[in-house]
């Protein structure tokens, strides 16, 4: 076990908003609860509509091979989105009583000059992508400071039996990532691993393993002696650019590339690879254990969340994660391109490690980068399951300092 480890602290309540919904038809603003008017079914089909949208984006992306996004369809695309956005802020939070709460919340903070709270959705359900919540009085400006994933950080904790204040609000220093990919995901190879490979071991003086056939990970040969593997290993962060398919169960399982020695990813064959799968089932047929490190898992593949039919279901990836002990998840709601997902994971580390973010912070200025600067929204398609207060935490000489 490497690495030097600073004590954890209990979260702050006054960092969150916490909304929890409960199984019964009723769900509590911090200590006021109210009925629960959107049902499961229709949050899915808003869902559908939302999700409609972010693979038109897709499409575009993958057939132009660029970020950018013509200003004219971004405008059209954060137009069809505020839209379902706004029907299921209105339906789920119905009374005016809830809107003003949160209303009152969020300006209670701004007076005091202090960040936002980060409305935490708790529940063992992930029944909407709570980013594309839309606050506005209209729909039809498309006003990006609107959106809950631009405006807030809003998170998810699936893990209701768990007090939130008891999560872990800090990744041990320095910086220690496992990074597994697919070979046919050429950006992530070429671009994604030696941007954020460089980035931990020169910016943050630490260190980054490609999965591999060596040393303790020759022992890895299929996804359960991975989790093993994870259970005792150094990682501190295990990141995915891999794809990502319903299994027999309709669950999520995540392929993976293992090549053999000597091989590169360019010159690999269907014989030089050998795939393993981590899915759903994966953990529950996995021997129980825990992630000693509470690493930060990061889900780049498509559909890593569940997609549409399956945003309800209890075998979803980031909640198996986050049981098996990741202190924080981050997963994609739709299928997402190779060359974005690349360019997001980049952009995240940047501003995760030498930002010094909190991880909702990191992703809410990533979400921006993207759309101010490629005039792209598929930023929203990534959603946080942890705290949004989850943060890199600091060497110790400079805790010292400060």
């Amino acid at each position: 076990m490497g690495g030097i480890s600073t004590s954890i602290q209990p979260q702050s309540l006054s960092a969150f908003l916490p909304i929890f919904v409960s199984d019964k038809e009723a769900y509590t603003i911090r200590w006021q609860t109210f009925e629960k008017t959107a049902t499961d079914d229709e949050l899915l089909k808003f869902t559908d509509q939302v999700l409609n949208v972010f693979w038109k984006l897709e499409k575009i992306v993958k057939r132009n091979n660029s970020l950018d996004i013509d200003p004219d369809l971004c405008q059209a695309s954060l137009v069809e989105l505020a839209k379902w956005g706004r029907i299921a802020y209105r339906k789920f939070f119905q009374t005016s009583q809830a809107r003003e709460l949160l209303t009152s919340n969020f300006q209670m903070m701004t007076k005091m000059g202090v960040e936002l709270p980060a409305p935490t959705f708790v529940s063992k359900k992930v029944l909407f992508p709570w980013e594309v919540l839309y606050a506005g009085d209209t729909y039809h400006d498309g006003d990006p400071e609107q959106f809950w994933g631009l405006r807030y950080t809003p998170a998810r904790i699936l893990t209701p039996e768990r007090d939130i204040s008891q999560h872990v609000m800090e990744q041990a220093f320095p910086s220690d990532m496992l990074f597994c990919l697919h070979h046919r995901l050429r950006q992530a190879h070429t671009i994604e691993w030696p941007a954020i490979q460089r980035l931990i071991m020169v910016a943050n003086k630490g260190h980054c393993s490609l999965l591999s056939p060596i040393k303790r990970l020759l022992a890895v040969q299929d996804g359960e002696t991975l989790l093993a593997y994870l259970d005792q290993a150094s990682h501190n962060m295990v990141h995915f650019a891999c794809h990502c398919k319903p299994d027999g169960t309709d669950a999520d399982t995540l392929l993976i590339s293992l090549l053999k020695d000597d091989v590169s990813y360019d010159d690999a064959t269907p014989d030089d690879t050998q795939v393993i799968e981590l899915g759903s089932i994966t953990f529950l047929a996995a021997n129980e254990g825990k992630f000693q490190r509470r690493p930060l898992v990061f889900l780049n593949a498509c559909q890593s969340a569940g997609g549409a039919d399956q945003l309800r279901k209890t075998l979803n990836l980031p909640q198996e994660f986050i049981r098996r002990e990741a202190g924080a998840v981050i997963a994609t709601a739709c299928p997402v391109p190779d060359v974005f997902a690349a360019a997001f994971a980049r952009q995240f580390y940047s501003h995760f490690l030498s930002g010094q973010m909190t991880i909702g912070q990191a992703l809410q200025a990533s979400r921006w980068h993207f759309l101010e600067k490629h005039h792209n929204p598929l930023g929203l398609a990534y959603g946080l399951y942890s705290p949004a207060q989850y943060r890199l935490a600091q060497p110790p000489m400079m805790v010292g300092a400060a």
